[in-house]
């Protein structure tokens, strides 16, 4: 038999301890002193009264009853404390408030101790043994919370600083039960870099199942040999399925519009609806006519192969100011047919060499000063393209590779990295209100050539 201990230090109101202080210790139910013992065992019964030391502390064991009373006096404040002991090694309720279950000195508010590592510390049962959830802990860091008998209804398991039996060093996971034999099947784990792992115990690409990267990368990977890995389904009509967002702020959206799939940006960013049998352009969330361009002047768009040629609105209802072309026109068109030219791209030379093709059209610069020399505008003709942007240039610097480091566990601890030169990276703005301070204009000139041949065959 151990017994529990009871020690205090009897002081004054003023907080003076008060050495040979006297006490008294009574059982409630019987009303009368209970038997104290000086030793755990209980071997040496005490006689009261019972005196502090000269420290002003006393120290006894009590044997097992229900509740006591314990009282001190000898020119101390008044005060009492209520011991409330069931069983040897049970319940214990120190002075300082502390409760201890199966242990004789309690490190918190509430200190539940089991005996063994495959024993429950907490125990919540109905009638049939096997209707249970239990919390166990062992000596290796290891917390379980299990449901069913023998810990294999299923359940959770925290793991601490050692390994375990299922890898899961410093993290959690959840398990489903198949029998009596312990925890089986593990479904989810957060390991203990902050990954969850749903369906497989690593995060290598090369093993099937659901990884959603915690820490700096941040991302889901899909690596399953199923032909549907990742499904998102929407339970409603028309609307968003996936909303993009930088710094808080929606910037897009990929969601559905009348069964159709559509990528749409928002304040004033174009976007594309997928419909039955043609591609439809957005803007600001909302299918748009007559508004969106495909590329722009300092991003092109370099060939587009087509069966049929382009077809180009020349509806007489939707045009105004028809006129015949005027004499200075005239001469414009009679002298374009001399400034056409045979050409090579330069950056077709570049990449190509003597390989590059010859093509066949009009310098923008020559068709410009053609109009000005007839005292008119080019900009005002749509033959005739002007664009301008404003560029930046940032030097980026090359990255070393680091290759992927994984625990004895197979958790990735080192994110692999791919090596990279250093590079010149040039960034654009199309107006100069969006352009930092020192941005460098440029302008690129351009030709309509289904205008300007129409313009060339008038003066025929």
């Amino acid at each position: 038999m151990s017994l529990p201990i009871y020690q205090r230090v009897a002081v004054t109101d003023a907080g003076d301890v008060i050495p040979g202080a006297e006490y008294t210790v009574i059982n409630e139910n019987t009303g009368v002193a209970a038997p104290i013992y000086s030793d755990r065992t209980g071997a040496t019964l005490l006689s009261p009264p019972y005196f502090a030391d000269s420290a002003g502390t006393i120290q006894f064991f009590i044997a097992q009853g229900t509740t006591f009373r314990v009282a001190a006096s000898g020119g101390v404040g008044t005060y009492t404390d209520r011991y409330v002991y069931g069983v040897a090694e049970a319940v214990l309720v120190q002075a300082d408030g502390n409760v201890g279950i199966n242990t004789t000195s309690p490190s918190s508010k509430l200190d539940v101790q089991s005996q063994t590592n495959n024993e429950d510390a907490v125990n919540f049962s109905r009638t049939t043994s096997t209707d249970t959830f239990g919390i166990r802990g062992d000596n290796s860091g290891v917390v379980e919370w299990r449901a069913g008998g023998s810990y294999g209804g299923g359940g959770v398991r925290m793991a601490g600083g050692s390994a375990t039996s299922d890898g899961n060093r410093g993290g959690v996971s959840f398990h489903a039960g198949t029998g009596s034999g312990g925890f089986q099947s593990e479904r989810v784990r957060i390991d203990s870099a902050g990954n969850l792992l749903v369906g497989t115990t690593t995060t290598s690409s090369d093993v099937a199942g659901h990884v959603m990267y915690g820490g700096a990368l941040a991302g889901v990977s899909t690596q399953s040999a199923a032909t549907r890995p990742l499904y998102i389904n929407l339970l409603s009509s028309d609307g968003d399925i996936i909303e993009l967002a930088k710094n808080g702020t929606t910037v897009g959206s990929i969601g559905i519009q009348s069964s159709g799939f559509e990528i749409s940006g928002e304040a004033g960013h174009s976007g594309i609806s997928f419909a039955t049998v043609a591609w439809v352009p957005m803007n600001d969330g909302a299918r748009v006519d007559d508004t969106i361009s495909l590329g722009v002047s300092s991003y092109r768009f370099d060939d587009i192969y087509l069966t049929n040629a382009p077809t180009i609105t020349s509806d007489r209802n939707e045009k105004q100011d028809i006129l015949e072309i005027t004499t200075a026109e005239y001469n414009v068109a009679t002298a374009c047919k001399g400034l056409l030219r045979s050409f090579r791209w330069i950056d077709a030379v570049e990449k190509k060499g003597d390989d590059a093709r010859i093509h066949f059209g009009i310098m923008a610069q020559d068709l410009q000063d053609a109009f000005t020399a007839e005292g008119l505008d080019a900009g005002k003709y749509g033959m005739f393209m002007s664009n301008t942007w404003w560029e930046t240039e940032t030097e980026v610097a090359a990255v070393e590779a680091v290759d992927e480091v994984t625990d004895e566990d197979g958790n990735v601890t080192t994110e692999a990295v791919e090596a990279k030169d250093a590079y010149t990276r040039t960034d654009t703005f199309e107006t100069l209100a969006e352009a930092p301070a020192g941005a460098t204009e440029r302008t690129r000139l351009g030709v309509r050539y289904s205008e300007l041949l129409a313009f060339i065959i008038a003066a025929l």
